[in-house]
């Protein structure tokens, strides 16, 4: 079985409301969240892999979202964090997207020769999006049509050692992806949690055991995916959890 490393590619943060972070959670109005955006590379792999695109903090400013781009801060180039890990965006072979939103793919042209490895469920969403609930973040409708797809249905072996976990809530067709490392399974999820939706207060800990994100399409699925990762992972990665910026490798 092989073991992988996965290296965190910090590319910018922002900030917002901790309240838009978990759901429904009193104890968190007024406090603020901050989220780092990634891509993240699985060294080790037979092919080149790379989950997700990330953005710049450029685009975010550019898009407009409310609470969000005006936000935006700079950590580094999608060309700069690759090559730290002695990698170009040319020579990725596969693309592994979680999931479709604006802070995870406006990068994918960058990466010319990728097949980009997408549920079908999720492609089938951003294709056709329909409220409720209007989705915040919806993919550039441009980059659609113009991406190698390789599209699957449900759990998937990527290769030896790295599964993409069909994990919806947070989007329709959500994915999760499961490394293979020295020191047990490392998932990367699908659902753009940071350590405050897996981190549950003490009194609420009877009552729940995990937080779900705020943005969600179903939160019942997204309760279920999170606790599906919580069972299998070793290594939990919160997707936008910010103290992986300073971290080269995981697992260390």
């Amino acid at each position: 079985m092989a073991e992988l490393v996965i290296r965190p590619i910090p590319m910018m943060t922002l900030s917002r409301p901790m309240s838009e972070q978990v759901f429904r959670l009193a104890p968190y109005v007024g406090q603020v969240a901050v989220d780092c955006i990634y891509s993240w590379y699985i060294e080790g792999a037979k092919q080149k892999i790379v989950v997700d695109t990330g953005m710049t903090a450029d685009m975010m400013r550019k898009a407009n979202i409310p609470g969000f781009s005006n936000t935006a801060r700079h950590i580094q180039t999608l060309e700069e964090g690759l090559a730290k890990v002695g990698l170009r965006a040319e020579d990725v072979d596969i693309v592994i997207m979680t999931h479709l939103h604006l802070d995870h793919i406006p990068l994918a042209p960058a990466f010319t020769k990728a097949k980009f490895l997408v549920q079908q469920a999720e492609l089938d969403y951003q294709r056709n999006p329909a409220p409720p609930p209007v989705d915040p973040r919806p993919c550039p409708k441009e980059l659609l049509d113009t991406i190698n797809w390789e599209v699957v249905n449900g759990d998937y072996e990527v290769e030896d050692g790295i599964k993409v976990l069909f994990t919806p809530g947070h989007t329709p067709g959500g994915q999760s992806v499961a490394v293979n490392t020295a020191k047990g399974l490392a998932i990367i999820d699908s659902l753009c949690t940071t350590d405050d939706n897996w981190n549950i207060p003490e009194a609420l800990q009877p009552r729940m055991e995990v937080l779900c994100p705020d943005c969600h399409n179903d939160p019942i699925q997204a309760y279920e995916s999170l606790m599906r990762i919580k069972k299998l992972a070793d290594i939990k990665i919160p997707s936008h959890e910010l103290r992986f910026a300073w971290v080269d490798r995981i697992p260390e």
